[in-house]
């Protein structure tokens, strides 16, 4: 890691009330890798059950938001399909890198691979442009965010404001709201929501686990933040649960949130997403972005007028 960045980063004066929604296609499959355990089926029934369910959770609340594909999915015949169809009914296509690997144990050639090439195909075989990027388990260092910005990403979505995630990136501090974390890179970063000194995050996934209370706490203690909020879904907490005899132990179970039924999950996810609705206003993230970015363009014409 380089040294530590000693200026403070730029910070981009946006609506503080504004708020997006984003969703990480993990599929079981990418799930039982990251653990370590047998796939099993080719047929990946939390991916295709949870993007069903998640499009039609979007539709009926007039939500455009933002899907982050592992690239390789395209490969597949019954993924592919239903991506293309998150793009058709508007949603923005985003990178979660080419394999869902996690980028901090790479070598820089793999490294690269996974955040130039996902981009790459992406657009070339669905026919967008492809403007952001989160690193799986928001695992990112600072040259893989230098890559980022090399990859002619305009935003990366991967770092929470913490110590933690600042000296993996090497820079001074990280901000809650979007901002320019490394001022040689034109990158803006589009922080997850800060949680602590709550345990875990409190996106809906954990929020699943521990009870829509966590949500309301963690979503209490950062509307004082003053910030525009990130909501992070991901297809576990739309998907089906999986059948008792296809997980191969009792983690699986929960990771999945297969001891949960659709029906269940549903409900919870529209308690907090009527949540956010209540004192956020919704927009999609080319909004936010371009609204980032016309907040550093006019702090830089104030620094260069007589």
């Amino acid at each position: 890691m380089r040294g530590t960045v000693e200026s403070v980063t730029a910070t981009l004066p946006i609506a503080e009330n504004a708020a997006v929604v984003h969703l990480d296609l993990d599929g079981y499959a990418d799930i039982c890798r990251v653990h370590g355990w047998p796939v099993g089926d080719v047929d990946d029934l939390l991916f295709e059950s949870g993007l069903r369910n998640a499009l039609d959770f979007f539709e009926r609340r007039g939500i455009r938001a933002t899907v982050f594909v592992i690239a390789q999915d395209l490969d597949d015949v019954r993924k592919h399909p239903m991506i293309a169809e998150a793009a058709r009914r508007g949603h923005e296509i985003a990178s979660h890198s080419l394999t869902h690997r996690k980028l901090t144990s790479l070598r820089r050639e793999e490294k690269r691979r996974e955040i130039f090439e996902s981009r790459q195909r992406l657009q070339q075989r669905l026919g967008v442009e492809v403007r952001g990027f989160r690193a799986p388990g928001f695992f990112l260092d600072r040259e893989s965010l230098e890559m980022v910005n090399a990859a002619g990403y305009a935003y990366d979505s991967s770092l929470f404001p913490s110590p933690e995630f600042a000296r993996r990136v090497g820079v001074a501090r990280l901000d809650t709201a979007p901002h320019a974390p490394m001022p040689e890179c034109e990158i803006i970063e589009l922080p997850m929501p800060a949680y602590q000194p709550l345990p875990a995050p409190f996106h809906p996934s954990y929020s699943l686990v521990l009870g829509t209370w966590y949500f309301r706490l963690g979503l209490a203690r950062f509307r004082a933040v003053r910030a525009p909020f990130i909501l992070l879904f991901h297809l576990t907490d739309f998907s089906d649960p999986l059948p008792a005899d296809r997980l191969p132990n009792w983690k699986a179970r929960l990771f999945t949130l297969s001891h949960l039924s659709a029906a269940r999950k549903l409900r919870q996810c529209e308690k907090m997403m009527q949540l956010v609705q209540r004192h956020f206003r919704v927009a999609d993230t080319a909004a936010l972005l371009a609204e980032a970015r016309s907040g550093l363009g006019e702090r830089a014409l104030k620094a260069t007028s007589p």
